[in-house]
């Protein structure tokens, strides 16, 4: 506890010594500062800073959310209005907010694709549902935005067939290097390296990592790259472009330099954007794999229900995890391959009952990855095209629920499906790609986020990837609830009451 408190002490002091500038000023740490972000009628405060173009940080956010409804919030206008667009983070993407680990030295905002933050006058902490603003600033005018720079020297070597296109600085730490080739299956214990001074030499240089590759300790380029590649490099943690003088592919063994770039000395790299450290999941995190079912002769029917996920820890890696998500086929939100020019059946048993929403789930395909189209602002619903057919609101029906087996036996399998409604209640719409159809689209809730998942627009199925086992399942037979019904409680009206009793048994069962 004591280190904590010392931690949040001596970073609120060294951020504090940053505002000595005036508002739109550099700071190479932290990037262009824009203000406070506070009310007069919450607790919420923190320092905003502009990353580059796309992206913002906030340092000291004291944040408790009293409510499920807000977001962070960018806006054409001065104070925020429903015309506005929401925010994303890391810890909750396009979901409400909640709290943030208090761990956290920053939270990393981004901007929504295709814009800019100078499209923007204000951001702010904003309740979509009640129009509410409750902590905002004001962007400055002509916002000057840190800048990456594209550098026009190359790496280029006589051995190993050493060569690559311009290279590109990112941020402080980060530069990205095009095309790169070199035959680094045959090259001995060769890394990049980077260093001060006037010529390479081993002794004042230091390994650099290559995103993606060195996670945990930096590896020997062993791979042979032919130029259809491009890498990112990473410089370590007290080391900047600032702070070297070049870049090198360099032979530890032998200490021989095969090839070097030499960092600018000018004033080229004076606005660069700050360097933001990338989140790292924890070792005993490991990424979901995805299902895949192939739209093949022998499956044109796609049924779509619900899945329990509460096993499942960390479902799409942020603070915030959906509690169901869509289940195809008995298939945990899978990737599906369809064929242009073929017609499919899409059944949808994801509830039609409003008054719980997460039993409320109309089925779109759309070109929004995260889906919740009910819960867009106007202006972000503009910029999603939806490619099924009819309103959105009309592809609702029965709800049928996959639950994870807690108590299992060992015949047992590990989910069951629990359903409400008659089959022919089931609501069914057809979809057929084309030749203009997007090649990559998303299934989605309308008014649940993040419960989808990809679709792949082929003209062949690929022969590559494995169709995922679906779960053999008699409809009927598992329709408890349906089988004890009458006929005649359907006519007469009692559906719609038994319907009520078996989402408020269920929803108790589960909570």
């Amino acid at each position: 506890m004591i280190s904590q408190v010392v931690r949040t002490f001596l970073l609120s002091f060294v951020i504090s010594s940053v505002f000595c500038h005036d508002i739109n000023t550099y700071n190479a740490d932290y990037g262009v500062y824009v203000g406070e972000l506070s009310s007069p009628e919450s607790d919420i405060s923190g320092q905003v800073f502009v990353v580059n173009a796309t992206t913002l940080q906030i340092f000291n956010l004291t944040f408790s959310p009293t409510q499920q409804d807000l977001y962070f919030w960018l806006d054409t206008k001065e104070t925020p209005t429903k015309e506005g667009v929401k925010a994303h983070t890391y810890e909750y993407g396009i979901t409400p907010l909640g709290s943030f680990p208090e761990d956290n030295d920053r939270v990393v905002v981004h901007v929504p694709e295709k814009n800019r933050i100078d499209d923007f006058k204000s951001f702010s902490i904003y309740s979509f549902k009640t129009d509410k603003n409750y902590a905002s600033l004001v962007l400055p005018e002509a916002l000057k935005i840190p800048k990456s720079v594209a550098l026009t020297t190359e790496f280029s070597g006589k051995r190993y067939s050493l060569r690559s296109g311009p290279l590109y600085v990112i941020d402080r730490r980060t530069i990205k290097v095009y095309g790169f080739t070199f035959e680094g299956n045959k090259a001995p214990k060769t890394y990049f390296y980077a260093g001060r001074g006037a010529s390479v030499s081993y002794s004042s240089g230091v390994k650099v990592a290559i995103r993606g590759k060195d996670e945990k300790e930096i590896s020997e380029i062993s791979e042979n790259y032919r130029g259809g590649k491009d890498i990112i490099l990473e410089l370590p943690e007290n080391y900047d472009i600032f702070h070297i003088d070049w870049i090198s592919v360099y032979c530890y063994k032998y200490r021989v330099n095969f090839g070097s770039v030499l960092v600018p000395t000018d004033d080229t790299l004076a606005n660069l954007p700050p360097y933001v450290p990338s989140f790292k999941r924890n070792s005993d995190e490991k990424s979901m794999t995805r299902g895949v079912l192939k739209g093949s002769a022998e499956r044109r029917n796609f049924t779509f229900q619900l899945g329990d996920i509460e096993h499942i820890k960390n479902y799409n890696g942020n603070l915030r995890s959906p509690k169901y998500v869509w289940h195809v086929n008995s298939v945990m939100t899978p990737d599906l391959y369809l064929m242009r020019n073929v017609t499919y059946n899409f059944n949808v048993e994801g509830g039609r009952e409003k008054m719980i929403p997460e039993f409320y789930n109309p089925l779109y395909i759309g070109d929004d990855e995260n889906g919740g189209y009910n819960e867009l602002s106007e202006n972000e619903i503009e910029r999603v095209t939806v490619h099924s057919p009819g309103p959105i609101e009309s592809n609702t029906g029965p709800l049928c629920l996959w639950m994870h087996n807690k108590d299992k036996s060992a015949n047992e399998p590990d989910t069951f499906l629990d359903c409400d409604g008659w089959p022919e209640d089931v609501h069914s719409f057809a979809f057929t790609p084309n030749e203009t159809t997007p090649s990559v689209l998303y299934y989605n809730s309308g008014n649940n986020f993040n419960m989808g998942g990809r679709i792949f627009i082929v003209d062949e199925l690929p022969e590559d990837i494995a169709d995922s086992a679906e779960v053999p399942y008699n409809r009927e037979k598992w329709h408890t609830l349906a089988l004890s019904r009458q006929r005649a409680d359907k006519v007469n009206g009692g559906k719609a009451t038994l319907a009520a009793v078996f989402l408020i048994i269920l929803t108790i069962m589960i909570a």
